[in-house]
This record gives structure tokens, sequence and C-alpha cells, in this order.
């Protein structure tokens, strides 16, 4: 456990030089502001596994999702400052993943209307 806490500390560490090593016309490429590259930098690894699993659980493919980075930085901060943690991981923990799940019920995900919002406009 401390060598994956270290691991994880050197990698934002080294993320965060590389990102303030990048010139403005690099990080406008990528879509990002430095401020958001550092905070994105630095998020937990399992933040973005969540919200690419809970798109899916919502009926959208998560390349899709990824495509507007307004979109997908809103979804992962959200993510990351969720307040219902506990039930989101006994969710994603489910035996039954194969099986439809009525979206509605999770309240808990800080992201349900978003995904709702995404689903409705790649429908129609």
């Amino acid at each position: 456990m401390k060598m994956e806490r270290f691991l994880h500390l050197f990698r934002v560490s080294r993320d965060l030089h590389e990102i303030e090593a990048m010139s403005a016309r690099e990080l406008a490429d990528l879509g990002v502001t430095r401020a958001e590259a550092m905070e994105l930098a630095a998020l937990p690894d399992d933040v973005p596994q969540r919200v690419t699993e809970m798109a899916r659980v919502f009926g959208l493919d998560p390349s899709e999702v990824m495509q507007d980075r307004r979109v997908w930085h809103e979804l992962l901060q959200n993510c990351h400052h969720c307040h219902d943690l506990g039930t989101c991981h006994r969710f994603m923990a489910r035996e039954e993943k194969d099986e439809p799940v009525d979206t509605t019920t999770l309240t808990f995900c800080p992201n349900r209307r978003t995904f709702d919002a995404l689903n409705a406009s790649l429908a129609g």
C-alpha cells in the first residue's frame, strides 16, 4: 500500500512538471487550460474508471463521452467530489454487472443528470 501511494505521488509529480513545461499552444491543442490540466493530473486513478463505467451503465459509449473535453472534465470533477462514494463502490461491485439498470434509481451519482442529457442529445 505504501509503495502504491509512493508511485501515485511520483506519477502526479512527474505529470505536473510535464504540464508546467507545456506551452499555452500545446495546452490549447489538448482543449484544456493549465489549471484544468493540473487538476486532471492530480485526480486519483480510479476516478476516470468510475466515470467510464457509469457512462456504460447509462448506455453511453465512454469514447463519445470523452469527445467534449469540457463535459469530460465536469464529469471527472463531479465524480472526484462525490459525497456518496460508498454507495457508488457498492453499486460498482454488484454481481450482476451485465443486467440492465434502471438509471432513475441511481440518485447517488452526481453525474446522473449529465449522463441523461448526453443520452438525450445523442438520441436526438
